[in-house]
C-alpha cells in the first residue's frame, strides 16, 4: 500500500521520510503507517502518521475510512487551536503522491508531530517496581489528567486512554496521545454511536456487563475512570477493573453472569478490599500522606457503581467529572514523593 511505501521520499515542505517505524497497533488497527522524519534543515526529528485509501473496499468502507480521518485532523486542529498544552498536535499536515501506485490511490495523507522518547508504558510500567521513578510516573499522571480536562473544557471525551497513549517527551513533560476515537458533544464523531470506541480492556467495569451509556457525562465518567485506573495500573500493575472483578470472582463463582445490578454489591465488596490493600502498598512505597491522596484519587474515579464515581460534593454532573480535584490530588502527591526522597 502506499503508506507503506514513503522510505525516502520527501514532503513538498522539505520533510525526509527517514524509516516506518513498528509500533503495537491497539484500538486503531492497521488504519495508519507511522515513520520516523527528519525536518528541512535536519535539526528535528518528527513522528509521521501516514494513511491512503487503497484496500479500503466498498465505497462505503472508503466513506468511513475519509470521515474518520477528516474528524480526527479536525479535532486536532481545535487542540492546536486552543493551545492544549498538554494534548499532543500537530506540527504539519499535508499529503505526498507515490507515484508507482495508480493514480486514484496513490495520495498519501499525514500528520508530523514531536517524536516522544516513549511513554508511560514502555518507560515506566515495564519496569521493576523498586526501579521505578515515581515523580516521573506522577507527573505523567499529572499530566495525562490536565490532558484529559483541557478536551472536557471543548467537550470532547478521549475514549482510549492507556498508558501507551501517554507521551514523554522529556522527564518533566507527559502529553496525552491518539486522538482518533474521541467522542464529541456535538455528536460529529464518527464513534458516537460506540458503547466503547477505545481499547476494550480499559473500558470500565460496568461495560463488562453491557450496560449502555450515550449521554456525553457517561463518556466523560469513563475517561475519569480510566485515568484512575491509569493510576492504580501504575502502581498495581493490573487494570482496576480486572483486580475487582477477580476478587468478586471469590465472593460468587458466577458473578460475571449476573447482570449488573444483581453484580454490583459483590463487585462494590471487591472494589473495596482491593482499595484498602492498594492503600497498604501506597503507604508502604510514598508515606500516609501520599497514599491518602492517591487512594482518594483511585477510589472517587474508579468506583462501581456509576452513580457514586466522581467528586459527589457537587449535583451538577459536569461538576462531578471535572478533573480539577484530581489533577490537585496528583500535583499534591508529586509535592509528597520529593519530600519523601529528601
Amino acid at each position: 500500500m502506499p503508506k507503506n511505501s514513503l522510505q525516502g521520499h520527501s514532503t513538498d515542505t522539505g520533510w525526509r521520510i527517514i524509516r516506518q517505524i513498528n509500533t503495537e497497533l491497539g484500538s486503531g488497527g492497521n488504519f495508519c503507517a507511522r515513520y520516523e522524519v527528519q525536518s528541512p534543515c535536519g535539526e528535528k526529528i518528527g513522528f509521521m502518521k501516514a494513511m491512503d485509501l487503497a484496500g479500503g473496499g466498498s465505497l462505503r468502507e472508503i466513506q468511513e475510512k475519509i470521515n474518520t480521518y477528516i474528524f480526527e485532523q479536525d479535532i486536532l486542529e481545535l487542540c492546536k487551536g486552543k493551545k492544549m498544552t498538554r494534548v499532543v498536535t500537530p506540527i504539519e499536515v499535508g499529503q505526498i503522491r507515490c507515484n508507482n501506485f495508480p493514480a486514484e490511490y496513490n495520495t498519501v495523507y499525514y500528520a508530523i508531530f514531536d517524536m516522544a522518547q516513549g511513554d508511560l508504558r514502555s518507560t515506566h510500567l515495564n519496569c521493576e517496581k523498586q526501579n521505578k521513578d515515581w515523580e516521573a510516573i506522577f507527573r505523567g499522571l499529572h499530566h495525562a489528567a490536565i490532558g484529559i480536562q483541557q478536551l472536557h473544557n471543548e467537550e470532547i471525551a478521549h475514549q482510549d486512554i492507556k498508558p501507551s497513549n501517554i507521551l514523554a517527551f522529556n522527564p518533566k513533560s507527559f502529553k496525552v496521545s491518539d486522538l482518533g476515537r474521541v467522542v464529541d458533544k456535538k455528536g460529529v464523531s464518527p464513534f458516537r454511536e460506540y458503547l466503547f470506541p477505545g481499547d476494550q480492556g480499559y473500558k470500565p467495569i460496568e461495560m463488562f456487563y453491557g450496560i449502555t451509556m450515550f449521554e456525553f457525562t457517561d463518556r466523560l465518567s469513563c475517561d475519569m475512570y480510566m485515568i484512575g485506573s491509569l493510576i492504580y495500573h501504575m502502581i498495581e500493575e493490573v487494570q482496576i477493573g480486572y483486580a475487582t472483578l477477580q476478587e468478586a470472582d471469590e465472593l460468587h463463582s458466577r458473578v460475571r453472569t449476573l447482570s449488573f445490578n444483581e453484580a454490583l454489591p459483590f463487585l462494590v465488596t471487591a472494589f473495596n478490599r482491593k482499595m484498602e490493600s492498594f492503600k497498604k502498598v501506597c503507604t508502604n512505597l510514598f508515606g500516609e500522606k501520599a497514599a491518602d491522596a492517591i487512594y482518594t484519587t483511585v477510589k472517587e474515579m474508579c468506583h462501581p457503581n456509576p452513580k457514586q464515581r466522581g467528586n459527589r460534593k457537587y449535583n451538577n454532573e459536569y461538576a462531578i467529572f471535572s478533573m480539577e480535584k484530581y489533577i490537585s490530588k496528583l500535583s499534591q502527591t508529586i509535592a509528597l514523593i520529593k519530600l519523601e526522597k529528601k
